[in-house]
């Protein structure tokens, strides 16, 4: 509860927009799968609309959670935004024009592409690398009263 907005949101963007490029990147490199043969292909599990979907999802999980230890604070977020690709996928499916099931598959495979690709193991680093910016921290010498 003590992380502003602006460092939520520059914690939440630094975790998933790199992450989300390279698996991106990954993904169209490697002819990777699409859902749908209407050109709606999918882009790193879930679409374009899974980066702001993602990025606000975990602004508000780091604003409202407290920052525990580094790693915890990783292993959350990396799951909420594993979560994310899931669910992104599977309605980047349906809304494709493909069946619940096919896209209940498809999103799990694009969670193992994720985790091949090391698009979480990045997302992880990344947390554990940014979060800093989430634990205020005061001058030497001065004295925080809430």
């Amino acid at each position: 509860m003590l992380t502003p907005w602006s460092r939520a949101a520059g914690y939440a963007a630094l975790v998933t927009l790199p992450s989300w490029l390279w698996g991106a990147l990954v993904v169209h490199v490697g002819g990777g799968p699409s859902l749908s043969g209407t050109g709606l292909g999918m882009i790193a599990g879930g679409g374009l609309f899974f980066p702001p979907l993602a990025v606000a999802v975990l602004t508000v999980v780091r604003k409202m959670l407290p920052a525990l230890s580094r790693w915890r604070t990783a292993t959350i977020d990396v799951s909420v935004y594993a979560f994310l690709v899931l669910v992104c996928a599977v309605l980047g499916g349906v809304w494709g024009g493909s069946g619940l099931a096919e896209s209940v598959d498809w999103a799990f495979v694009m969670m193992t592409v994720a985790l091949l690709d090391l698009q979480f193991v990045m997302a992880m680093g990344l947390s554990a690398w940014g979060y800093d910016r989430l634990v205020p921290t005061a001058p030497s010498g001065r004295v925080i009263r809430t």
